[in-house]
C-alpha cells in the first residue's frame, strides 16, 4: 500500500535539516553534511524521474487539466523542458531494468549514470542491455563516471553496428570548415575538423603546447596558442606543408584477430580519439608503417612479453621499440590510476641509478606530472608481476594502495565484450541456417 504520510514525514525532516545554524558547524561537520545531503540528493532524484516516467505512463498528468507529463512538470515543478525529458527517460531505463532502480533508489549509482542507460536501450535494445547491466555496467557505474558507461556503451554498439563509424566519419567530411575572420584586436577562428585532421591537430597540440619548464606561467590556452604561433614560424621559415615541412604523426592500433576478420575482434582504434570504422581504417593504412607488437605470447616468466626487446644494463634510455610496446600497452596514458593524460616519458620502476635495468615489464609509461610526483617522493609504482603496476602513496611500498578502477573495469569490459560479439555470431549463424527463416 501506497503511504502518503512519508512524503509529510520527508518535508518535516528536510524543514529540520534547513533550520540547523550552519555557522556553528566545525570543519568536519560541514564535510560530512555535504557528503550525505549529497548522497540524499541523489537518491531523491531517481525517485523523482521514477515518479515522472509513473505520471507519464499512466496518464495523472490529465486530472490536473495538462495536455502532456512534459507540460505538468513544466507547469507545475518549474523545470525546463530539456531536464523534464531526461529524467522521464531515466525513469523509464529504471523501470525496464529493475537492478538499475535498485542502484539508483539504494544510493550506489546517480541519475546521471541511469540517463547513459537510456542511450543504450535506444541503441540496442532491452535484451542486450538487460545482459550487459548486470555483468559490466552497473558495477562500472558504481566506480566510474556517467562518461564511462557512456563509452562502455559504446563500445558494444561498435560491435553490434561497426558501419556506423564510417557514416559518422563521413558526416564529419561534409562538415569540414575553418575560418578565421578579423575581430577588433586581434583574429577569431571558428571551424569543425573532419576525424582525421583533427586527430592530427590533437595529437600535435598535445605535444607542443605541454609548459616548458616548471615556472611556466602560461594557461593551457595561451600555450595553445603559442604552440600554433611557433608552427607558423617553423613553417614559413622552412618550408610550406607542400614542402612537407611539417608532418604531423597519427598512431592506430589493429587486433591481429580484427585483420583475421574473426568475430568479436576489438575495432581498429586511433590514439586520441577511439574506435574507427573499416573503411577509415583502410584510408589511414593505406601508406602507413606498420609495426608489429606481441601483447599477449607464451614466452617464458610472469609477464609473457618478447624477452628480445629488453636490453638489462647495457643502456639507460628505452628504445624506440620499448617506447612503442609501452604506448601499445598503455594505449598512450599515462598509467597512474586515474590520469588520462598522454605519455610523455618513461620511467625505470627500479630506477636507472640504483642498478635498474631498461627491460619492458620495468618501464612504465608516466605523464610530466606523475613522473615528477614519483621523484619528488609522493607516488610509488612498482611492477605487479602481471604486466601491470601497483601505484601507492608517498615513496615507499607501505603507503595506501590506489585503486585503479578505470582499468580494471576496462578489463571486465573488455572480456564481457568478446562474450557477447561471440554471442551475437551465434546469434547470426543460427539465423542463416534455420530454414523457417
Amino acid at each position: 500500500m501506497f503511504d502518503s504520510r512519508m512524503i509529510d514525514a520527508l518535508t518535516e525532516a528536510v524543514d529540520d535539516v534547513c533550520a540547523q545554524p550552519l555557522a556553528l558547524a566545525d570543519g568536519a561537520q560541514v564535510r560530512a553534511w555535504a557528503r550525505q545531503l549529497q548522497a540524499g540528493i541523489d537518491r531523491l532524484e531517481g525517485l523523482k524521474a521514477a515518479v515522472l516516467d509513473r505520471i507519464d505512463e499512466s496518464g495523472a498528468y490529465a486530472d490536473d487539466g495538462a495536455s502532456s507529463a512534459l507540460g505538468w512538470a513544466r507547469r507545475e515543478l518549474r523545470l525546463g523542458d530539456a531536464e523534464i525529458k531526461r529524467r522521464r527517460a531515466a525513469g523509464r531505463s529504471m523501470r525496464l531494468l529493475p537492478e538499475l532502480r535498485e542502484a539508483v533508489l539504494a544510493g550506489h549509482v546517480r541519475v546521471e549514470h541511469a540517463e547513459e542507460f537510456t542511450v543504450g536501450l535506444t541503441r540496442l535494445g532491452a535484451g542486450p542491455m538487460r545482459e550487459a547491466s548486470a555483468e559490466i555496467l552497473l558495477p562500472l557505474a558504481r566506480v566510474g563516471t556517467p562518461r564511462d558507461v557512456r563509452a562502455a556503451i559504446a563500445r558494444m554498439d561498435e560491435l553490434v553496428y561497426p558501419e556506423r563509424l564510417d557514416e559518422a566519419y563521413k558526416r564529419g567530411m561534409d562538415r569540414r570548415d575553418l575560418s578565421l575572420t578579423r575581430c577588433g584586436e586581434g583574429y577569431h577562428v571558428t571551424g569543425f575538423f573532419d576525424l582525421v585532421n583533427g586527430a592530427k591537430l590533437a595529437t600535435w597540440l598535445t605535444a607542443a603546447s605541454a609548459p616548458r619548464d616548471g615556472d611556466d606561467a602560461r594557461t593551457p590556452a595561451q600555450r595553445r596558442l603559442d604552440a600554433f604561433g611557433d608552427l607558423i614560424d617553423a613553417t614559413l621559415t622552412h618550408g610550406m606543408p607542400s614542402d612537407r615541412g611539417v608532418r604531423p604523426q597519427l598512431h592506430m592500433t589493429v587486433d591481429a584477430s580484427w585483420l583475421a576478420g574473426q568475430a568479436g575482434a576489438p575495432l581498429p582504434r586511433l590514439v586520441g580519439f577511439g574506435s574507427v570504422g573499416p573503411e577509415l581504417f583502410d584510408r589511414l593504412s593505406c601508406d602507413a608503417d606498420v609495426t608489429p607488437v606481441l601483447t599477449d605470447g607464451t614466452t617464458s616468466g610472469p609477464t609473457p612479453q618478447a624477452d628480445v626487446l629488453n636490453v638489462g644494463r647495457a643502456q639507460r634510455l628505452a628504445t624506440p621499440k620499448q617506447r612503442i610496446a609501452v604506448l601499445v600497452r598503455q594505449g598512450g596514458t599515462c598509467a597512474a590510476p586515474g590520469c588520462r593524460h598522454r605519455v610523455a616519458e618513461l620511467h625505470h620502476t627500479m630506477w636507472w641509478s640504483r642498478g635498474g635495468r631498461t627491460d619492458l615489464d620495468g618501464l612504465v609509461g608516466l605523464c610530466g606530472r606523475c613522473h615528477a610526483a614519483v621523484h619528488a617522493s609522493r607516488l610509488h609504482v612498482e611492477p605487479d608481476g602481471r604486466r601491470g603496476f601497483v601505484f601507492r602513496r608517498g615513496g615507499g611500498t607501505a603507503g595506501a594502495l590506489l585503486e585503479d578502477h578505470e582499468r580494471v573495469q576496462e578489463h571486465r569490459l573488455d572480456g564481457f565484450l568478446r562474450g557477447f560479439a561471440d554471442g551475437l555470431e551465434r546469434a547470426r549463424r543460427r539465423h542463416l541456417l534455420d530454414p523457417r527463416c
